[in-house]
């Protein structure tokens, strides 16, 4: 039974009561919650806050949060006020703010307010003095930025390099000066008829000269070799001591008289292991300066394939003591060259080496002491191979192998003056000045392929694309270099092109601050010469080129026709490295990789008897030829072929006679001789006619 105090609800109310109990049921345990937090945590500032914070919680209905959406904190909670009641202002985050510049007084300076648009034309007038900058209208033209090129960069060109200091000046009036003053004969390896040595016969003293059949080179009987690869060589200044330099440490000085041993230099005192390549004597041939290889002993380099590289010194022998007395610091790998100098005076070394450095040494007179060493400017070159200086320029300019071309650079600068076009397409490791004998034959210099036959009648030939050499504008000496060749892409064994030889002209500026002109005259090449090794040296006496091979030849090229009139084969078939000339004496010397030295000597082929009589007739009969050639010009202004034709042949026929009257008894001992060679005079001539 229901009392009738009681209310009797529906369903409905009954939902609702039950909805609003579990309300308070979940917002009491979400109070005693937060309370178990509180009492366990010291810091409610922010559900983000570490747990280490040391900050007094702040009570909250809901706790505080970052932003106004899910926990953040009300109006009143953020609030903050002083002991007076006034709302203090809001706590930055991050960096404090800077403080406002004062002036002298303490007031605020204001900044001037940044102006949008462009500026007016007179701010921008301030900043250029160029009228193209600036439009017709009240503010100048915008400058326009470059977009930023997209994809890999370009590599840089030899002209778009930027060389760090100012290119020295070359002034003809200052290096002709300088010439007079102090003579230059470092690019000389000859030494006049003067200063040859008497011998008996006529036609072998003093140096060598001609190479061909009527002058072979004779090999000499002697023993000068080495235990192991020799790579290079150097004679004194007199010219009676040989150096030899080779991989096994060591440097033999030879007597170039009787070929014997003078003495063994060693540094005795070196740890590691020495391999010399090159070397100088000083002017008194007192010191030796020798370079190359110093390998670490205790460690082995794979990519070598043999021991580690080590920086590599220059090293001063005594030549009497053989003690080191002094060593030359700077390079990081093999020195490949070393030259001595005197310019205006002072004493210097210049130094290549595979680091791609050029070092110039300022020694002291003694030749020993370094008094400072600095290195050539550069920054491009990857190998630096020999050095040659400049004829008539007082040793201030030298011209270098780098690389696959030549560069010109200045001694006392050291920095480049110009560089040159790439002659070979993969190394350019020799190039000297030469004094030539006689003047050579043009050849064109880049032969045009051509593919049609309507071209020249033939396919596969090939045509000159220079005809003629142009006369030189200034100045000029000549250059020789040789070279190495990329390989063949299918079996890296054969040369892509031939290996050459090629001779230049190198042109010299008539005004201050002019360019160098670097002329092709023509190249040397045979099928047989061999030569893709690099660090192989030439050698010239003015009328052949001496160009070894890796195959153990020496070949003989003629300056001035381009063949080849001689080829050395003595050594085994392995490279052959260097070839001196002797200055005064009548020698050569040469040295491989075999470990050994030959020696030659320049011989006169004998003449047979017929050879004899033929060279007085062909001497008569050209005499007479030009002394009735000459009496006609001055009696006839114009004649006829055939009327010229006829007074030659009578001019030799004369020559012929009067040659067999003089020798009478010789035409009549042997009657034929003279008969037979008027037939072939006469022969001659008709084809002629």
């Amino acid at each position: 039974m229901v009392a009738n105090d009681d209310v009797i609800l529906s369903d409905e109310e009954i939902d609702v009561e039950m909805f609003d109990s579990d309300t308070e049921l979940s917002k009491s345990a979400a109070t005693a919650s937060r309370k178990s937090r509180v009492s366990y945590a010291d810091d409610t500032d922010s559900d983000f806050q570490s747990s280490t914070s040391k900050r007094a919680p702040v009570p909250s209905k809901r706790g505080r949060g970052r932003g106004r959406g899910r926990g953040a904190a009300t109006a009143s909670t953020r609030k903050s006020v002083d002991e007076n009641g006034e709302e203090l202002p809001k706590a930055r985050r991050g960096r404090p703010p800077k403080p406002k510049p004062m002036d002298e007084d303490g007031n605020p300076i204001e900044k001037p307010k940044a102006t949008r648009g462009r500026k007016k034309a007179v701010a921008v007038k301030e900043l250029s003095d160029n009228e193209d900058d600036f439009d017709d209208g009240e503010f100048g033209k915008p400058a326009k930025q470059k977009r930023a090129a997209k994809g890999k960069a370009r590599q840089l060109t030899f002209d778009e390099i930027e060389i760090p200091a100012k290119e020295p000046t070359f002034d003809p009036a200052l290096v002709r000066e300088l010439a007079e003053r102090n003579p230059d004969t470092y690019w000389r390896e000859l030494a006049t008829a003067t200063e040859t040595t008497p011998d008996s016969n006529a036609e072998l003293a003093g140096r060598i000269d001609f190479i061909d059949e009527d002058h072979p080179l004779e090999l000499l009987p002697h023993s000068i070799t080495d235990q192991m690869a020799l790579t290079g060589m150097a004679l004194s200044p007199d010219g009676t001591l040989l150096a030899t330099f080779g991989s096994s440490g060591h440097v033999h000085i030879w007597d170039t008289d009787t070929f014997e041993c003078l003495t063994t230099l060693r540094d005795r005192n070196e740890a590691n292991i020495d391999e010399f390549f090159v070397g100088q004597f000083t002017p008194n041939s007192e010191y030796l300066i020798v370079g190359g290889k110093l390998k670490d002993r205790k460690r082995w380099s794979e990519a070598d394939e043999d021991n580690h590289i080590m920086p590599c010194p220059l090293k001063i022998f005594n030549v009497l003591t053989g003690d080191v007395v002094s060593r030359l610091d700077g390079h990081s790998e093999e020195i490949l060259c070393v030259k001595s100098v005197v310019y205006k005076g002072e004493n210097y070394y210049v130094t290549t080496s595979q680091d791609g450095y050029i070092r110039r040494w300022h020694m002291d007179s003694d030749w020993v002491v370094l008094l400072d060493s600095k290195e050539v400017t550069d920054g491009v070159t990857c190998m630096a191979f020999t050095v040659s200086f400049l004829p008539n320029t007082g040793n201030r300019y030298f011209m270098a192998a780098t690389d696959d071309h030549v560069t010109l650079m200045d001694l006392e600068t050291c920095l480049i003056v110009q560089r040159f076009d790439p002659i070979y397409s993969s190394y350019c490791d020799c190039g000297k000045f030469i004094e030539l004998v006689e003047e050579p034959l043009y050849q064109a210099r880049k032969p045009v392929i051509a593919e049609d036959e309507e071209d020249t009648g033939e396919a596969g030939s090939s045509r000159a694309a220079i005809t003629s050499l142009p006369e030189p504008t200034g100045p000029f000496a000549y250059f020789v270099t040789r070279g190495v060749e990329l390989l063949d892409a299918e079996d890296n064994t054969v040369s892509s092109r031939p290996n050459t030889c090629t001779l230049h002209r190198l042109v010299y500026p008539t005004e201050s601050d002019g360019s160098f002109e670097l002329q092709e005259i023509r190249r040397y090449y045979h099928d047989d010469y061999l030569s893709n090794s690099w660090l192989i040296r030439l050698a010239s006496n003015g009328r052949y080129i001496l160009a070894p091979t890796l195959n153990g030849q020496v070949f003989a090229f003629s300056i001035a026709t381009g063949q080849v009139t001689s080829v050395l084969r003595d050594h085994d078939t392995i490279e052959v490295r260097d070839c001196k000339f002797h200055p005064t004496k009548n020698l050569l010397f040469t040295c491989s990789d075999d470990g050994t030295i030959k020696a030659y000597r320049s011989t006169v082929k004998p003449k047979s008897p017929e050879t004899s009589v033929e060279a007085d007739i062909e001497m008569e009969c050209s005499t007479t030829v030009a002394a009735s050639e000459h009496e006609r010009a001055q009696t006839s202004d114009f004649d006829s072929p055939q009327t010229a034709a006829e007074s030659h042949f009578n001019g030799l026929k004369e020559g012929v006679e009067s040659l067999a009257v003089r020798d009478l008894d010789s035409a009549v001992s042997d009657p034929p001789a003279p008969v037979v060679t008027i037939a072939v005079v006469e022969e001659n001539v008709k084809q002629e006619s």
